[in-house]
């Protein structure tokens, strides 16, 4: 067991690496790129498929482990799914986009399905079979299963390719916090879907980097931010930031929902 435990923990490793580095090599080509379009063509790389197993699930609007609340059904609707670990990756593929197939089962059914990285789906029991021993498992939305393969079936062997989110022409952002410490969770993110980098930078103030805390929510603490405060999101290191300037005004208070829009540059 342990030595294909550790094949897993490798071929997850190996796809995480070949999705960064088609995004690299896109980004050497196109350099230093503004503009919103140009930017998004550039995360918008589609990645391998990835062979792998699904079944379905209700999260009960809960918006799972990635920490997107009641926002992830407001953008996602019911096409989301969780991730197991070798997918889920300690929450670095949150917000990540996947197109979904059914393969090599009588229950298919011909298409696919876009998808969105919401949530974990627990190695433990009951999800041992499918979400545990480093397998690589979609948990899919019940309303989304229907589309690739016949319910009945309960679960079917898939394959999955990341490709570019929509293109988002605002942030959402769920707000947690006080005067001394703020939590951000950010929600449509063009291109790839995932955040690398947050900062934040109070009236007056010098940009702040964030530390991820859970899934896709980062925060800061010790130090008092004064209204407006800019947020500064990085989906491809320094070739691709989103910046939203003055996004959060007034007071910061958990469950608060802002809206913003933004520049994109480097």
């Amino acid at each position: 067991m342990g030595s294909r435990q550790r094949k897993m923990g490798s071929s997850a490793r190996l796809f995480l690496a070949a999705a960064i580095a088609v995004l690299a090599m896109a980004g050497f080509l196109v350099g230093r790129a503004r503009g919103f379009s140009l930017c998004n063509h550039l995360l918008g790389a589609q990645g391998p498929w990835i062979n792998a197993h699904a079944t379905f699930y209700d999260d009960g609007g809960r918006g799972g482990a990635c920490g997107y609340g009641s926002l992830g059904s407001q953008l996602f609707s019911n096409r989301f799914a969780a991730g197991s670990p070798a997918v889920y990756l300690g929450g670095l593929t949150c917000g990540m986009c996947v197109e979904v197939k059914c393969v090599e089962s009588p229950a298919c059914k011909a298409g696919s399905v876009r998808l969105t990285i919401t949530d974990l789906c627990p190695p433990g029991a009951p999800n041992t079979q499918w979400c545990g021993g480093g397998k690589r498992h979609l948990d899919l939305a019940k309303g989304a299963f229907p589309v690739i393969a016949n319910p009945g079936a309960g679960h079917v062997p898939i394959q999955f390719r990341t490709v570019p989110c929509a293109p988002y022409n605002v942030l959402t952002l769920n707000l947690r916090g006080h005067q001394w410490w703020l939590e951000v969770t950010a929600v449509g993110i063009p291109g790839s879907g995932r955040i690398l980098r947050v900062e934040v930078a109070g009236n007056g103030s010098p940009w702040t980097v964030m530390k991820r805390a859970y899934g896709a929510a980062w925060a800061t603490a010790g130090s008092t931010l004064r209204s407006p405060i800019s947020v500064r999101v990085s989906i491809f290191g320094n070739l691709c930031k989103l910046t939203a300037r003055d996004c959060i005004k007034g007071p910061i208070y958990n469950g608060r929902k802002v809206t913003c829009g933004y520049s994109v540059g480097y």
